[in-house]
Parts: C-alpha cells; structure tokens; sequence
C-alpha cells in the first residue's frame, strides 16, 4: 500500500470512528430518557 492510500484509508477509519461514537452517544441518550420517563411517574 503506498503512503497516500494508507493516509485516505486512515482518515476514512476516523470518519466511521466518529460516526460509531455518534450513533453510541444518541442511543445513550435515548435510555437515559427512557430511564427519566419511568421514574417520573
């Protein structure tokens, strides 16, 4: 693999790094609210 591909392949790893991270943060998110509704009631 030559130094330039290795480069966009790794900044292509970033990329899905921070897209994993997202998707990760929403679905804490979304339980913490889950978790705050049912003790609400």
């Amino acid at each position: 693999m030559s130094k330039e591909s290795e480069k966009k392949w790794k900044k292509l790893e970033q990329e899905e790094m921070k897209e994993e991270d997202h998707q990760l943060e929403l679905k804490e998110g979304y339980e913490q609210d889950e978790k705050y509704e049912e003790s609400k009631d």
